[in-house]
């Protein structure tokens, strides 16, 4: 009825406009917007009057296209302005919500939690976590003091190599470094794929070069007076191979065997933290003992102490004492008895590698003729 209403007045105008003057146009758009406004109040006159609600009447009588127009229409609009302001409500309500929980739980008790460090059921972790200022009365305390220990022995023992390799003061500092942190750096970079630890934990370079550059100066006095207590010894009736061994090397060896099990045991437990296997975590457990002095012989062009047997083991015993410690690990033993276990293995089986001059089986090359010829 409307587009027959329209092609009517349409066609009547351009009659007129033949005919008539602008006058009659006028009129005849005039009479145009009058019909198609009552032909609209006319259709839908209960729908106008309820707003948003459908008039369930006239959309029975309505076609099935324009029933489904006319709720298109008669739907509330929102605009994008609009839905962005309620999505930004929406999120704010969430995180005040979640603030209130947060507020609504048992606030923490630092002196608490320094008490339960290393306790697994109060922080989820044990001394396979090893905090950077553990407590010194935890297990963690007490393994950081003795890393500390080794890290400087075998900063001294590598500067005093490198000086006897004639190196100078410059070398002598980088190789005691490298004696310290070089297994652990091998043990990150290699094994665990990470940063070397003392990118984050500088006290261990500050400690190892100070150690270096302090035993390159000192330790010529200590080796003079070494050698004095030596003769006297000798003249007082003692054998030369009796006093070859005196309260400085007892000491080095002490310290050196303290390092290696500390390290051995912090190697391991990097391996646990890593998520790696057993035997993984005995391997970085050995790295990180033993890969610092395999670096410093290397550049001291010395041959590696751990492959040759031109002295008593070293890296078995490191071995063992990681592999004692994991094994604990895993049949669920507390921190300070696995570690201490650890401990005792490792410094127990290198005090008697010293002793008894444990060695390993190597080919007799000089005398069976097994050696192979090398190019000079």
């Amino acid at each position: 009825a409307c587009v027959n209403a329209l092609k009517t007045h349409v066609s009547s105008a351009f009659a007129s406009y033949k005919q008539d003057t602008a006058l009659s146009i006028i009129e005849t758009i005039s009479k145009l917007m009058f019909t198609i406004t009552s032909i609209t109040v006319t259709s839908f006159p209960t729908c106008r009057v309820l707003g948003n609600k459908t008039c369930l009447s006239h959309l029975g009588q309505m076609p099935k296209r324009a029933v489904l127009h006319r709720q298109c229409l008669l739907r509330p609009h929102r605009s994008k302005s609009a839905a962005r302001k309620n999505s930004v409500a929406k999120t704010t309500q969430q995180q005040q919500q979640q603030q209130t929980q947060l507020n609504s739980k048992k606030p923490c008790n630092p002196q608490a939690d320094s008490k339960n460090v290393n306790a697994t059921s109060s922080l989820g972790r044990d001394d396979a976590s090893l905090s950077r200022y553990p407590n010194i009365t935890s297990p963690g305390g007490i393994l950081r003091g003795l890393d500390y220990v080794g890290t400087v022995t075998f900063a001294l023992t590598g500067s005093v190599t490198a000086a006897q390799s004639g190196l100078d003061v410059f070398g002598c500092c980088m190789v005691g470094m490298v004696t310290g942190v070089g297994g652990g750096s091998i043990r990150d970079a290699v094994f665990l794929a990470r940063r070397p630890f003392w990118t984050f934990e500088t006290e261990y370079i500050w400690m190892t070069i100070a150690t270096a550059f302090v035993t390159f100066f000192a330790w010529p006095s200590v080796m003079e007076w070494q050698e004095e207590h030596r003769q006297k010894r000798i003249n007082q009736g003692e054998k030369s191979d009796d006093v070859q061994y005196d309260t400085v090397d007892l000491a080095l060896d002490t310290f050196d065997a303290i390092g290696l099990s500390a390290f051995a045991i912090i190697g391991a437990q990097n391996g646990i933290r890593a998520g790696t296997s057993m035997l993984v975590s005995g391997i970085c457990g050995m790295t990180t003992s033993t890969f610092g002095g395999l670096t410093r012989d290397v550049l001291c062009g010395r041959p590696v102490r751990i492959v040759h047997s031109n002295a008593e083991i070293y890296a078995q015993p490191a071995l063992a004492g990681a592999s004692i410690y994991l094994m604990a690990h895993r049949f669920g033993a507390a921190p300070m008895t696995r570690i201490g276990l650890g401990m005792v293995t490792c410094m127990g089986s290198r005090f008697l590698a010293v002793q008894q001059d444990v060695k390993l089986h190597t080919w007799d090359t000089k005398n069976d003729g097994l050696g192979v010829a090398v190019r000079k």
